[in-house]
């Protein structure tokens, strides 16, 4: 079982994630490289909240490729180009991840990605207790 901690010593989380996440032995691990907001035919949406919500339907594919879910998260870093995009972070966490399954996160904001038309990309990593 993956248990989420957050020290009462230490000031509490400021958004939907955990300052921690402990995973137990012999568990399972999934890293999965960023994604970004591309359909499996190559096109890339307009916007942030597009890209954003793409980026995690893309997340979930490979997740469930490898037998994972999105229970097995344990942490997310997001990068974007858009500071506004931070409104849809937790309405699409919310979406597609259980109520109080909170990963630890990192959320930065950068110039530009590897591409001009993407403006978020999303690592994640998943354990799965065997």
């Amino acid at each position: 079982m993956l248990v989420t901690r957050n020290p009462a010593t230490i000031a509490p989380p400021a958004a939907m994630y955990s300052h921690s996440v402990e995973v137990p032995p012999n568990a399972r691990w999934l890293v999965t490289a960023g994604q970004v907001g591309i359909t499996p035919e190559g096109t890339v949406p307009e916007g942030f909240e597009a890209q954003h919500d793409l980026i995690w339907q893309n997340t979930l594919a490979i997740l469930e490729d490898a037998g994972f879910g999105p229970e097995h998260i344990v942490r997310l870093n997001v990068y974007s180009t858009d500071p506004a995009g931070l409104q849809f972070l937790k309405p699409h966490r919310a979406k597609y991840l259980a109520p109080g399954h909170v990963p630890a996160s990192t959320w930065v904001v950068i110039s530009q990605l590897a591409n001009p038309k993407w403006v978020v990309e999303m690592e994640t990593i998943a354990a799965k207790p065997e």
